[in-house]
């Protein structure tokens, strides 16, 4: 029997799934109609939800586009960061150094001289020694905690020491009264090369910076710099508080990580994606670095001043910028000096402003005492100290000739880009005591020739001071007026050197034995023969002085005596021995050469001295002793030649035979100036008084001065009224070492008799002291026995 299926059933298609019942709901049926069930429809969604669905994918899908740009950027920053950060983060140039200053008990020294040495090396005198860098003075001594220091010849720890001046000569103690040998004054930084000019920058490690200036920067410039992660959120609303009750900008939110950013890397342009720039790296840079390492670089890095076209940057140069003392010796009120200027370096310049530097000060010293950085009594000293500020003598004029020189010297071994980048340490025998007094004696002397003597009129010179034993350069000058001009005249000025020329023919004549101080030279009228012109020469007096034995023609400068002993010994070994001693310029030897007619700088003049300075001790002139790299290792160690082509004998006897023109020629002035100084010396003069030349020799220096005009006109000044004055003035200055009369083995001292040369006896009234090579002293002797 078949069943009719309800019209409003749905027909369900087999499913091999047991499928749910489903739960009828009660609807009301229709009457006399047939029951009907609608589908239902899809709701549609708004459009403003349809519209956020669409915005949601589209942002995301350009979120994930967007940041592979942004992804590579971030790496790029990360990338240039950490290669610049870690690389050669400063271009510094190489430092250059004096020599230290060696003190030894017995020198000469004046306690005058000592306290200015140690007040050019940036000491601060008190009531008491005991912190490095101090010293302190009474009327007959003076004790100094001096620094430590390294160079090539290895570490020096400070010490304090206790220095008195008995009879002019140094003695040296230790606090508890022991007699020691030696102290040691540490090298001075006496310039930079080539990079130098525009900026200055002294690098410190994390362990040299005081524990008062990083307390001071804490305290000043972020105080969460250790609790943050490159921004600080705290100090920003902390700035904002500040400046909205004050209603104007007095603090800034910025941290020591992103002053760092902006002092590295970005410019001072003001715009929202140099600030995004700013903060991504200062994140980048607490991700990658340590604390430690980004308060170091930001130590080194920070502009403090300008001195002319110098940017100081580093709190260490500005120390010696502002107080010529290492940072580490500064006092608080002196470190927050600094510490204030960071704000701004040209607004709180303590040299330029020093009551706003002093106001500023006090609030860094405020804040300092509010974070317990400081205590009450320490504030109330710091508040009281008077700002001073201490002006360090331009290194530029004062040795800037003696840099030329180091960078002439240099330019053999290392290329300009190195010595101007790479923070190098060059050590060299410049002594700065010795420069000063070069540069007062000249500029003082110069001055007094021009107001006393007509036609000097553009009156120059030069110094060239080098130490007598080693060699090594002490000082050098290449302008009389004081300021360094770039034209270096001991090196450029090429002139005839007069009678100079002589000391090195008595000393071929006294080496080859055939010659002593007792052979007899005819000072006469001569005539020479050269290239068929006649040449007569002169006497600088004019006169003719007969025969005259040889240390008297020396002494007196005798130019026809002088003629006749190159001519017998011959003018080609004339200029043989002018090039053992060191002359390398081209010359062509003939007669007038033998008076000075050869053609030299002062350099060169010092060049062929320094074996008769030393006795034979060195030849060759030092300048840089070595080159260090930034971390200490010795890069270059430069030692001269010591090979001297004459025995020390006979170059011992020509230097003593040298100081009776003190006594008898003429350097008479110095040795009337110096009574007590035992020295040997020459002087020289050029045709018409064109060139004012001396060469003075003591146990401690030899020095090499030339005066002059730059266009050659004649003067009104010889070699004994013009340059000579010039060494007189050093030498006072100096308190030089008189010259040992030991002789080195091969030469001895005999007492001679004047009027019949021979050995005289002690009672013999008219007798002299000279120096003769073994075996040629005179054979007879005068025992001055006369019969009643």
């Amino acid at each position: 029997m078949s069943k009719t299926r309800p019209v409003n059933s749905p027909t369900k298609k087999a499913s091999a799934s047991k499928s749910k019942p489903r739960k009828s709901s009660p609807t009301k049926k229709a009457k006399g109609k047939p029951s009907r069930s609608r589908a239902k429809k899809p709701i549609k969604q708004s459009w403003f939800k349809r519209f956020l669905k669409r915005l949601f994918v589209i942002s995301f899908m350009m979120g994930l586009v967007a940041a592979i740009p942004v992804s590579i950027w971030v790496w790029w920053l990360d990338k240039e960061l950490v290669q610049h950060f870690e690389g050669q983060k400063w271009q510094v140039p190489a430092e250059v150094y004096s020599a230290p200053t060696l003190l030894r008990t017995g020198d000469q020294w004046r306690k005058q001289d000592l306290e200015k040495s140690l007040q050019q090396a940036g000491y601060r005198f008190g009531r008491n020694s005991q912190e490095v860098g101090w010293a302190a003075r009474s009327s007959i001594k003076v004790s100094a905690h001096l620094r430590s220091f390294s160079d090539h010849t290895g570490d020096y720890p400070a010490q304090r020491r206790i220095f008195s001046f008995e009879n002019g000569q140094l003695q040296i103690k230790t606090v508890a009264g022991q007699e020691i040998k030696s102290a040691i004054l540490e090298p001075q930084l006496i310039g930079h090369l080539y990079g130098g000019s525009s900026e200055s920058r002294i690098l410190l490690s994390y362990e040299d910076l005081p524990k008062t200036l990083i307390n001071g920067l804490l305290a000043v410039e972020d105080r969460d710099f250790y609790q943050h992660f490159g921004i600080s959120f705290t100090g920003i609303a902390r700035a904002f508080w500040v400046n909205f009750q004050s209603g104007s900008r007095k603090q800034g939110g910025s941290t020591l990580t992103q002053q760092l950013i902006k002092n590295m890397y970005l410019s001072s342009e003001r715009s929202y994606s140099r600030k995004i720039r700013e903060v991504v790296m200062a994140l980048l840079m607490e991700y990658r670095f340590s604390k430690q390492e980004i308060l170091t670089a930001y130590v080194n890095e920070v502009y403090l001043a300008q001195h002319g076209n110098k940017a100081i940057h580093g709190f260490a140069a500005a120390s010696k910028h502002f107080f010529a003392r290492p940072l580490n010796e500064l006092n608080i009120a002196e470190m927050a000096t600094l510490v204030g200027t960071v704000k701004g370096p040209s607004l709180y310049n303590p040299k330029r402003h020093p009551q706003r530097a002093q106001k500023r000060r006090d609030v860094v010293l405020n804040l300092l005492h509010d974070q317990g950085f400081i205590n009450d009594q320490q504030l109330s000293v710091s508040l009281a100290t008077k700002l001073q500020t201490r002006t360090q003598g331009g290194t530029k004029s004062l040795y800037g000739d003696f840099l030329d020189l180091v960078a002439f010297q240099l330019s053999r071994d290392f290329d300009k880009a190195t010595l101007a980048t790479e923070s190098l340490k060059i050590y060299t025998g410049l002594d700065t005591r010795v420069q000063q007094a070069v540069l007062e004696s000249m500029t003082s002397q110069v001055k007094a020739l021009k107001q006393t003597k007509k036609g000097l009129k553009g009156l120059q010179g030069a110094v060239v001071v080098t130490d007598a034993r080693n060699g090594q350069v002490k000082a050098i000058l290449g302008s009389s007026d004081g300021h360094y001009t770039g034209f270096n005249r001991a090196l450029a000025a090429v002139r005839p050197i007069g009678s100079l020329v002589k000391p090195p023919i008595y000393l071929e004549a006294i080496a080859n034995q055939s010659f002593t101080w007792l052979t007899l030279l005819e000072d006469d009228e001569t005539r020479f023969d050269v290239g068929g012109q006649l040449w007569q020469p002169e006497n600088f007096d004019h006169k003719y002085h007969g025969n005259v034995p040889m240390y008297q023609a020396l002494a007196k400068s005798y130019n026809l005596a002088t003629l006749d002993l190159a001519y017998r010994i011959g003018f080609e070994e004339v200029g043989d021995a002018l090039r053992r001693l060191g002359v390398e310029r081209e010359f062509t030897m003939f007669p007038a050469v033998a008076l000075g007619a050869l053609e030299l700088s002062p350099f060169e003049v010092a060049r062929l001295y320094q074996p008769i300075a030393s006795a034979g001790e060195s030849s060759q002139l030092g300048i840089v002793a070595s080159v260090l790299s930034n971390e200490g290792e010795v890069l270059k160690e430069f030692r001269q030649d010591t090979r001297v082509p004459y025995s020390k004998a006979a170059l011992a006897t020509l230097r003593d035979g040298m100081r009776l023109s003190a006594q008898i020629g003429t350097t008479r002035a110095a040795q009337a100036a110096l009574p007590e100084l035992v020295f040997a010396a020459k002087t020289g003069t050029t045709n018409q008084q064109r060139d004012s030349w001396y060469q003075g020799i003591t146990a401690d220096y030899s020095t090499t001065i030339w005066l002059g005009a730059d266009d050659n006109h004649p003067l009104s000044i010889t070699g004994s009224s013009g340059a000579q004055k010039v060494w007189i003035e050093m030498m006072k200055r100096l308190n030089p070492t008189s010259l040992d009369r030991s002789l080195p083995q091969g030469s001895d001292y005999y007492q001679v008799s004047t009027n019949e040369f021979k050995l005289a006896a002690d009672r013999c009234d008219d007798k002299l002291t000279l120096s003769f090579l073994e075996g040629t002293e005179p054979s007879d002797k005068n025992f001055c026995i006369w019969p009643f």
